[in-house]
């Protein structure tokens, strides 16, 4: 037992430190942007980068928010306008699905139909253009809000999971609000639905995730300025720096006044970043117990 209980100790030992060495190479290119951003431009041109900023200014920052601040809250108006209809709607379609498949089919016969209709979509695509031409031509999703998160209602991948934590109900439990006059859909909104926080959590998690990281539907599907999220502006102005000084006060001055080039890449990676490293320590338990509990069974 004693010989067991070192090498189990051993085997954590090395499993901490590749995890912790992971976590390094990690964190090395973060520390790389926010130190970058932070530096004064000349001495990035001269040295390069480095992980502690040499000479810490806050120029950059400075010179995107009073050339651009009204284009980028606008945009990041809307991105976490986004963000919240986009999650509460996927959430919503993906915890009722889920709680459908879920079921015995002696409760919903169409169980099986659902898991394998879902299983089927993962594997087979109509692909990309009749997805486009359905979405702008038939369903209107074009240059509106709704086209940025409609498309991406139903994921196979957080229903799996959610799926798993409705199994984990006890059946004793259902049985006994039955018992007690309950009808499905108090069973679903006041036992199964708390019963399943984590796991909800979790797949709410992943949508703010993927709605603020998302750069496809407003690149396909949104043409008007207007509904620019903030991946489209920051993409423009990591492509062309010029367009740090568009339709800004300096664009008089453009040929004289020297552009950041290269801190204000860094400077709107930050800003970009930012917010999710915010979250994402608040609801670190959650995600790691959802995804646990939605493993056990598939």
């Amino acid at each position: 037992m004693k010989k067991k209980h070192r090498k189990l100790k051993r085997e954590s030992l090395v499993c901490v430190l590749v995890l912790a060495l992971l976590s390094l190479i990690c964190l090395l290119p973060l520390c790389l942007v926010v130190s970058a951003s932070l530096t004064e431009e000349s001495y990035i041109q001269q040295n390069g980068y480095s992980l502690l900023p040499h000479y810490p200014s806050l120029d950059t920052y400075t010179f995107l928010i009073a050339n651009k601040g009204k284009i980028i809250m606008k945009s990041l108006l809307t991105t976490c306008s986004v963000v919240a209809l986009g999650t509460l709607y996927s959430v919503t379609v993906v915890t009722c699905f889920a709680y459908a498949v879920s079921q015995k089919k002696s409760v919903f016969r169409f169980t099986r139909a659902l898991s394998f209709f879902a299983w089927f979509a993962t594997i087979f695509s109509g692909g990309v253009l009749p997805w486009y031409i359905l979405c702008t031509q038939y369903y209107g999703l074009k240059n509106n809000l709704f086209a940025l998160f409609i498309p991406y209602g139903m994921s196979v991948w957080n229903m799996f999971i959610l799926r798993g934590n409705f199994r984990q109900i006890p059946d004793e439990l259902i049985e006994s609000a039955k018992l007690d006059g309950a009808s499905h859909g108090q069973i679903f909104t006041r036992i199964s639905i708390p019963l399943a926080r984590a796991g909800i959590v979790t797949v709410a998690l992943f949508n703010v995730l993927a709605f603020w990281n998302d750069f496809y539907l407003p690149k396909w599907l949104i043409t008007n300025s207007d509904y620019y999220t903030l991946q489209i502006i920051l993409y423009n102005m990591l492509s062309n720096a010029q367009a740090l000084l568009k339709n800004s006060e300096l664009s008089e001055l453009s040929q004289k006044v020297k552009i950041p080039t290269e801190t204000a890449k860094m400077a709107v990676a930050v800003m970009a970043i930012l917010p999710i490293v915010i979250l994402y320590p608040f609801a670190l338990k959650y995600f790691v117990k959802g995804i646990n509990v939605g493993g056990i069974k598939g």
